[in-house]
């Protein structure tokens, strides 16, 4: 638990670094790679990590699509908003979530399998 808690810690330290920066993401990917390689410490790192960050892009998303919802509604009667990609963006993070619950699962799991 203590390694998926920093993992989403450091996660989240690195998501707000990359709003600021362009530089600090591909750096961030490989030490979460390195990180969550190997061991299930590291997997929990890494999956606290993903799970953390994948979350904030899916609320970012949804809020998006409300936002532009409300401004597209009748009560605006000049201007309008369209949201492109959508679909593709709610795959994309549904699949990065599912790779952080999964090294989050293989974390709590392996210590079991390898006392059986």
């Amino acid at each position: 638990m203590r390694w998926w808690l920093a993992g989403a810690a450091l996660g989240l330290v690195l998501l707000a670094i990359a709003v600021r920066t362009a530089l600090v993401a591909p750096l961030g990917i490989i030490v979460l790679a390195l990180f969550a390689i190997r061991s299930p410490e590291r997997a929990a790192f890494g999956g606290g990590a993903i799970v953390s960050t994948g979350t904030i892009f899916l609320y970012s998303i949804r809020d998006a699509v409300t936002r532009c919802a409300e401004f597209d509604s009748a009560s605006r009667p000049i201007g309008g908003c369209t949201s492109y990609g959508v679909e593709e963006r709610l795959v994309a993070m549904g699949l990065y979530l599912l790779v952080g619950i999964g090294l989050t699962a293989y974390a709590v799991l392996r210590p079991r399998l390898t006392r059986a």
